[in-house]
């Protein structure tokens, strides 16, 4: 008997499959320069970045640079662009050894976090090595652009993070708080590649300015939809330490809307379990009670709103096949499964 639950994970597999075809010479591009930009001159070093290299998945936020570029016009995008893409990714990779760290997560992408392996001090160097190294690239271009722009970006997302530490905790995190949150700790760097992406392509203010609104509503719902997966996903699957957000307290929308909506009884349940500091060891009982109050589904639903919104603003783009794969990259955030 197919169940539903198999039927969404077929479909997401042949989504995610579709789209890494067409990602494909995009996310070749990103690693030939991920080499060469990242490259580390001492053996522990670079055995360090290869490691966490792996951390980044499909590249989503570096192949949309080029994606953005190519939707704007293709005969402009050059080795720029990749560079440009790798300089994103790093900037990532950075924030995920670092989150790692603040979440005690023991497993990436099916491979141990870096602090498991090799201890606090040198994942957060390094980090900074990631970081240092996706600046002197930015500031290595002649249009000073990308220098200034994603090291702004930065603060901005070191801004998210360090707001959600501070809010953790807070059973009762007003939803724009929460928003804002996310905003700047994920939303802002897809803004970014697609931004830099049109922006080096020749882009008119208007069309670069959609593509940012584009990048920032699709980074809202991969936020939303990675908080549903945190909470109700399966780690098998999914790859990385799971129940993290209610091992810390940290406040996502299911949680938010269930606190809100949820039955009287089993909402006083939670809220006492995390304040006891039991979340992970009762994570099974509270993603039901929360799966069963529709909170779920409304998190869903929201990064639905988002997408939707999102792909409106490839509007101000000429039809061309990559504006039709930046759409199916909109679709695939909501499809995704880790």
């Amino acid at each position: 008997m197919t169940t539903r639950a198999s039927t969404d994970a077929t479909t997401a597999r042949a989504v995610e499959s579709s789209l890494l075809d067409e990602l494909a010479d995009d996310v070749a591009a990103v690693e030939a320069a991920l080499s060469d930009v990242a490259a580390a001159p001492a053996g522990y070093v670079r055995e360090l970045v290869d490691h966490v290299r792996g951390f980044g998945g499909k590249r989503l936020r570096p192949a949309l640079v080029l994606l953005a570029g190519r939707a704007v016009d293709p005969a402009r995008v050059t080795a720029i662009h990749a560079r440009l893409g790798a300089v994103v990714e790093l900037i990532h990779t950075a924030t995920l050894v670092h989150d790692d760290i603040l979440d005690g997560a023991l497993l990436r992408r099916r491979r141990p976090t870096l602090h498991r392996m090799e201890g606090t001090e040198v994942a957060v160097l390094l980090g900074d090595f990631l970081l240092a190294s996706a600046y002197a690239e930015a500031a290595s271009l002649s249009d000073r652009m990308a220098a200034r722009y994603l090291a702004e970006i930065t603060r901005q997302v070191c801004q998210g993070e360090v707001l959600q530490v501070h809010e953790r905790g807070d059973l009762d995190l007003p939803e724009a708080t929460y928003l804002e949150i996310i905003e700047k700790k994920t939303a802002v760097l897809y803004a970014a590649s697609c931004r830099v992406g049109g922006y080096y392509a020749g882009g008119t203010e208007a069309q670069v300015q959609a593509l940012d609104r584009y990048g920032r509503e699709i980074g809202m719902a991969f936020q939303i939809v990675d908080d549903v997966l945190d909470l109700v996903g399966d780690e098998a699957e999914v790859g990385k330490s799971l129940g993290t957000d209610l091992a810390r307290q940290k406040m996502t929308l299911p949680l938010l809307h269930f606190f809100r909506t949820g039955p009287s009884a089993e909402v006083a349940r939670v809220r006492e379990a995390l304040r006891a500091g039991r979340g992970a060891e009762s994570a099974p009982w509270i993603r039901t009670a929360v799966h069963e109050a529709g909170s779920v589904e409304f998190a869903r639903g929201r990064a639905e709103d988002y997408v939707a919104s999102a792909t409106r603003h490839l509007d101000a783009l000429p039809e061309s096949p990559a504006r039709r794969t930046l759409a199916n990259v909109a679709g695939y955030v909501l499809q995704r499964r880790r």
